[in-house]
This record gives structure tokens, C-alpha cells and sequence, in this order.
């Protein structure tokens, strides 16, 4: 697209077309109008580009319309008309957000339709005019996206951009939105970045329920062909419960594997099959440990033990793979992830007891931990974005594409005083303020013992174990004693 067509785009955001609530609400109509009315079409090229399972295009699709339809929902215009005049009205607007203007998406391969529409009905809904890159490529998709939105969506408020833009002072303006890694550095305060290259990463304790670990973290590592940065990159799974947890994820993988096979999994035309991708990923794990055993492997999937720690967390996994290590306790699975990530984890998924969940999601460094569960949710799309909070049921919060504008009428408390004080040094104001800030500070009542921590709490259970027992003892032998040495 010409610099010149971008002009009607950036003309669009300056006179604030999509300000207007109703413009909103038409374009996301239109937007989810040619979605439904050419389903068949999508989950076509889906399969295609892709070849996930019926079920998982159904999951995809699904999640990508509902949350066009939440976006919708979310425009009230009695709502919009009561927050725009509360100044007129005397009273202060707090919380008023004007739209950043323009939205530019660079979206992930990875479940690539969920990835283009939800941040696109986002910056819709929250007032603003979009571009969406859409290389010219050999993928089905992205051909039928770029045909389908610049036809339901307004030319003014849309555009789709063919390569990378490259105007920077378009860039520094809009709101940029980079599903994949940046390669120069540190993101800036107008980019919306995700980090795909952390790693995910469970921990299963001796205290877990291993067939609900298995069904969890098979069914994360799995889906969507091992492709979801939300896939758990290893397993690092208690020594003393090893066992059991590799034959549950092998029951599950059977599983797994029927369902697949009755879906229809991996029937796509990409260019990569799910084996070539399988075995390539298991070459490079064999270079790093070469005492590598194997516990499953199958065409579209496989289960492996790494043996060196040397293997572990070199390198995201990005294929139906799902790697296991054994670890010692909890302590020495903290030790490994830290020793080998120099920046905090994607998520963290920890399987085990209340207690053993609240221990990790402590001193795991990771974005966003979850206990004894995975949301299925978390598969698809991009990673979440860096530095913000991570809501699976909110992948694009409305606020990130708009910016603070508040607006005050009324004073606060202290203005009066502060501004009489300002009139000169030596008033009563003044040597009142003055007065209250020399004040002591009034400290708070705490108990003299401090907390009791998690090292002391288990010696005081340990000492009292071993008095107890040395009480018994002492107790039984002093009645066997006083039994035999009584007096007939």
C-alpha cells in the first residue's frame, strides 16, 4: 500500500472518525457480519495453512467470534454520553480515555485467525483505525483475510499493509501492536509487545494427582500441533513420582492420539508435516543429551526423558514434543529455572498441593502461574502482553489502545491551604503545615515474634515429633519398670 493511501487512514484518525460510538459498533457489525457469513471458507484455509483437527478450528473459530461479540457488547451508548459530559455536568472525569488513534498489528502465525481478529476488534471498540499486516505469501489465510476485511471494513478507518511499515512517523504515533519478538532492543512506550521466546514451564510435586497433571500438560503440549507459546517447554516432575507420571501421560497420549486421528489431525497441506517436525526437534534434543530416552513417539507426536540438565530450557519448544526431567524436591526445581533463565518465565504451571502450589508460585520468577490447572483458553492466540496483566478471559484489554485523559473541575482538600501558604512564608498556614509534617510517625502494632516462616515451622513439627516420641518411650518404660519391680 502507498504512503498516500496510509494518508487516508491517518486523516481518518486525526478528525476522530471512530470516536463516535455508533461508527464503532458498525464496523465491528460488518466485522462479525463476514466472519459468520464465510465460516466454511475459513475453517478451510485453516486447515490448509495449519491442518489442526476440526474440534481445534471449531476451538479457534469460537473463541475469536465470542470475543468480537464481548467487544460489541461493551460499546453502551448511554454509558459513552454520561462520561462525556460529566465536566459539563460538575463533576470530575477521572477516568476518561481517548482513543491512541491508530492500531498497527503484526500478527503471529500461531492460530493466525484468532491472532489478527481479536486485536483488530479491540482497537475497533476502543476508537480507533487499524492496519493490519498481511504478507503476500503461498498461506491460504492470509489471502482470504485480506480479501474478506477490505471488503466488509471501512477504507478510511482500515487498511491491510502487504510488507513491514517502514514510516516511522507513522510508527511513533500509532499504537503498534508486534505479536512476535523485536529484534532491536528494548520495546518503546507506544509498542504492544510479546515475548515468544520465554519459556513455560510445569513443575509436578510428589504431592500432585498425576492423572490430572498428565490430562493437563498432554493436552497443552499437544494441541494446536505443540505450537502455542503456552505449551510447556519441560516437565519437571518429582523423582519419587516419575514413574507413574510417565504412564499416565502415556495413557493420555493414546488418548490424545485416537481423538486426533478421529478428528482428522494433520490432514492440512503446510509445507511441514507434524512428523518432519516431531523428528527434527528430537535431533536437536539427541545433540544436546545423547543419553536421551524416548518413551513415546509417533507421527504426530512424542514423550522423551531428558536425562542432562544440560538439555533443559536451552531452547523453546515449538512441536508436538513434550519433554520430562526429574528433580529432587522443590528447592532444586526453583534452582534449575532459575540457573538457566536470565528472564522470567511465560507461565508457570505447578501440579501438587495447595501449599506446594503457593510455595512455587512464590519463588518461581514466571508472568503468570497457575495451580493444578491449564486454561485451554491460554492456547490460542499470541503470548499476552509484556508487562501487563495476564486475564485469560481478556487477551487485549480496551485500555491498552487508548490513553489516559483526565479532566478535573473540583480542587482537592489541600488546595486552599496550600495555596494560602504560598502567599508568604511566616503565616499561620505555613507554620500549620509545618506543624503537622514535624509530627512523629505513629507506628504500627506488630507482634513481637514476627511471622513464622516455612523452615521454622517444619523444625518446630520435627522437635515436637521427637519429644512426643521420646515421651512415649520414657512414659512405656517407666510402667514396665515400676510392673517388674513391684512386690509380689
Amino acid at each position: 500500500m502507498s504512503p498516500s493511501e496510509y494518508g487516508k487512514i491517518q486523516a481518518a484518525a486525526i478528525d476522530g472518525r471512530m470516536h463516535t460510538i455508533y461508527h464503532r459498533q458498525e464496523q465491528l457489525e460488518r466485522l462479525c457480519k463476514a466472519l459468520i457469513d464465510h465460516v466454511n471458507e475459513i475453517k478451510e484455509a485453516i486447515s490448509t495453512d495449519y491442518g489442526y483437527s476440526p474440534a481445534e478450528i471449531a476451538v479457534e473459530y469460537h473463541q475469536a467470534l465470542t470475543t468480537v461479540k464481548k467487544y460489541y457488547a461493551s460499546l453502551k451508548p448511554k454509558e459513552v454520553h454520561e462520561e462525556e459530559y460529566l465536566i459539563a455536568n460538575g463533576k470530575d472525569a477521572v477516568n476518561r480515555r481517548a482513543p491512541a488513534g491508530i492500531v498497527y498489528i503484526d500478527p503471529t502465525l500461531h492460530t493466525m485467525f484468532y491472532s489478527v481478529i481479536v486485536p483488530l476488534a479491540a482497537a475497533f471498540a476502543a476508537g480507533n483505525c487499524a492496519i493490519m499486516l498481511l504478507e503476500n505469501n503461498l498461506r491460504s489465510l492470509p489471502r482470504l483475510l485480506r480479501q474478506l476485511l477490505t471488503e466488509a471494513l471501512d477504507a478510511d478507518v482500515f487498511a491491510v499493509a502487504a510488507s513491514p511499515i517502514k514510516d516511522e512517523a507513522l510508527l511513533n504515533k500509532a499504537i503498534c501492536v508486534l505479536q512476535n519478538d523485536i529484534q532491536d532492543g528494548q520495546p518503546k512506550t507506544n509498542q504492544v509487545t510479546h515475548f515468544t521466546q520465554a519459556n513455560t514451564v510445569a513443575i509436578v510435586d510428589r504431592t500432585a494427582d498425576v492423572q490430572t497433571a498428565a490430562r493437563e500438560l498432554v493436552a497443552a503440549r499437544f494441541s494446536f500441533r505443540g505450537g502455542s507459546p503456552y505449551a510447556p517447554d519441560v516437565v519437571l516432575v518429582n523423582e519419587f513420582r516419575k514413574k507413574d507420571f510417565l504412564q499416565a501421560v502415556v495413557s493420555e497420549c493414546v488418548s490424545f492420539g485416537s481423538e486426533v486421528d478421529m478428528d482428522g489431525h494433520g490432514k492440512g497441506k503446510g509445507k511441514t508435516t507434524s512428523s518432519n517436525i516431531v523428528n527434527e526437534h528430537l535431533n536437536s534434543l539427541k545433540k544436546l543429551d545423547p543419553e536421551l530416552r524416548t518413551i513415546i513417539q509417533e507421527s504426530k507426536l512424542a514423550v522423551v526423558d531428558i536425562t542432562s540438565r544440560d538439555a533443559v530450557l536451552q531452547n523453546r519448544i515449538a512441536a508436538p514434543v513434550l519433554a520430562v526431567h526429574a528433580i529432587k524436591s522443590l528447592d532444586d526445581a526453583i534452582d534449575l529455572i532459575g540457573s538457566r533463565s536470565s528472564k522470567p518465565c511465560l507461565a508457570a504451571y505447578h501440579f501438587g498441593s495447595p501449599a506446594a502450589g503457593k510455595y512455587l508460585s512464590q519463588f518461581v520468577e514466571a508472568n503468570v502461574s497457575f495451580i493444578n490447572h491449564i486454561p485451554r483458553e491460554l492456547l490460542i492466540g499470541p503470548a499476552f502482553p509484556v508487562g501487563h496483566l495476564v486475564d485469560p478471559a481478556k487477551r487485549y484489554p480496551l485500555a491498552l489502545f487508548t490513553v489516559p485523559r483526565p479532566a478535573y473541575i473540583h480542587s482537592v482538600n489541600t488546595a486552599d491551604e496550600l495555596s494560602e501558604a504560598l502567599t508568604g512564608s511566616h503565616n499561620s498556614t505555613t507554620q500549620k503545615l509545618l506543624a503537622e509534617a514535624t509530627k512523629p510517625l505513629v507506628e504500627l502494632k506488630r507482634h513481637p515474634g514476627g511471622s513464622m516462616g516455612f523452615f521454622e515451622a517444619g523444625f518446630l513439627m520435627n522437635a515436637g515429633l521427637i519429644l512426643a516420641s521420646t515421651l512415649t518411650v520414657s512414659a512405656t518404660g517407666l510402667v514396665w519398670l515400676w510392673r517388674y519391680t513391684k512386690p509380689i
